[in-house]
């Protein structure tokens, strides 16, 4: 008896891990296989290039290197709204066609391998502040995304969501010598995104995207990181600094069939998804002079490598590629003028300070491809500012 009741059990094991087996897989194809990063489309970054770790901080340093934060002259965020778009009149050509399957074959004409459109809105919640060694912050942005591919050939990806951050991050400094000091900070941060990942669609299908998204899977996500970084200065103009994100960021993913499944917590699949770790080291010059002082109040230069941790990512980029380089002029504290090369293409901006408001615009170049120039967009930026 003993025998035939250990046979049916071992029977029941396999029939179990037989059954099971095919809900596993489908599971762990359904999940994304990563999740971005929790980030904001801060224009002046844009226009230097990225946000490189070594600049004096301000509020936008929260995303690029807290050790800044120490000794960051206070400044508080009331509101902040950003429009980043990127390739945008291809997706614009597109929706108002009357032949959709016809304007996408004239636009592929010079984009062989793929091509891909976005529009981020950031804001208006951009509150928080930064000051006394330490930053805090919420935010909240809006991106849609469309991509073609070359293997998909007839169908269309995109993508619509909604997400929140919270951020907060404190500063250090463990060392001040007479000529030179070295900072410490960390940055945690919460992700709250939801919207529409919806599976590829037919090129025919975009005049009606809008009534197909709503009715596309809908998926939840819930995540928690923080980010690590590193400061050393000398003669207060030139600075050395490293930093590494989300070295552990866990992601809770929940997929809907439809976003009014959510309420009943209809849910076709679950799981935890990592966010790519990143690290990037940089070098930021102050050049200061009696001469310049004269017409400029400030001249910054700087340096980026952000691909340090590439051999851990999933897609391998030419090394060329994640160099940032960013100039930036600041003329009577009102006018700035920037300029850098990301991706080995140039971008470019302006920004005014006014009394109660910041403007600032960039216009921007950014490589897709794995090799320099395989398949370069072009984006601009318009970002308004409420600060004080």
């Amino acid at each position: 008896m003993e025998a035939k009741a250990l046979n049916n059990r071992v029977i029941f094991i396999v029939y179990a891990v037989i059954c099971w087996l095919p809900a596993l897989s489908m599971t762990a194809q359904e999940l994304p296989a990563r999740v971005r990063p929790a980030d904001f489309p801060f224009a002046r970054n844009t226009a230097l290039g990225g946000g490189h770790v070594g600049l004096d901080g301000d509020f936008s340093s929260l995303f690029t290197n807290p050790a800044v934060l120490a000794g960051v002259n206070p400044q508080i965020s009331i509101s902040e709204f950003v429009i980043a778009a990127v390739d945008v009149e291809a997706l614009f050509r597109m929706a108002t066609a009357d032949n959709t399957l016809s304007e996408l074959s004239s636009i592929l004409v010079n984009r062989f391998y793929r091509f891909n459109t976005s529009l981020d809105v950031g804001g208006p919640i951009a509150f928080g502040m930064v000051g006394d060694n330490y930053g805090w912050g919420v935010f909240n942005v809006t991106r849609f995304d469309m991509t073609w591919e070359r293997d998909q050939l007839y169908s269309v990806s995109r993508t619509l969501t909604e997400e929140f951050i919270f951020a907060g991050a404190y500063g250090l400094r463990l060392y001040d010598g007479p000529s030179a000091r070295f900072d410490m900070g960390l940055m945690v941060k919460l992700l709250v995104r939801l919207g529409y990942a919806s599976p590829p669609i037919y090129i025919h299908q975009l005049n009606y995207i809008i009534q197909d998204m709503v009715e596309s899977p809908f998926e939840t996500q819930l995540g928690a990181g923080a980010d690590i970084g590193l400061r050393w200065t000398v003669f207060d103009s030139m600075s050395f600094a490293a930093v590494i994100y989300d070295p552990f960021s866990p992601v809770w993913v929940t997929q809907y069939s439809k976003a009014e499944k959510v309420a009943s917590q209809e849910m076709t699949v679950q799981g935890t998804v990592p966010i790519t770790p990143r690290a990037s080291i940089g070098i930021s010059w102050n050049m200061a002079s009696p001469f310049w002082h004269r017409y400029f109040s400030g001249i910054t230069f700087s340096l980026d490598y952000l691909g340090l941790l590439d051999n851990f990512s999933e897609t391998s980029r030419s090394p060329l590629l994640n160099l940032s380089v960013g100039l930036e002029v600041r003329m009577l504290e009102v006018f700035t003028l920037r300029a850098g090369i990301r991706d080995l293409l140039p971008s470019g901006g302006v920004g005014l300070n006014y009394s109660f408001m910041n403007v600032d615009v960039a216009v921007y170049g950014r490589e897709l491809g794995s090799e320099p120039y395989e398949y370069a967009i072009w984006g601009v930026t318009l970002d308004f500012s409420f600060r004080r």
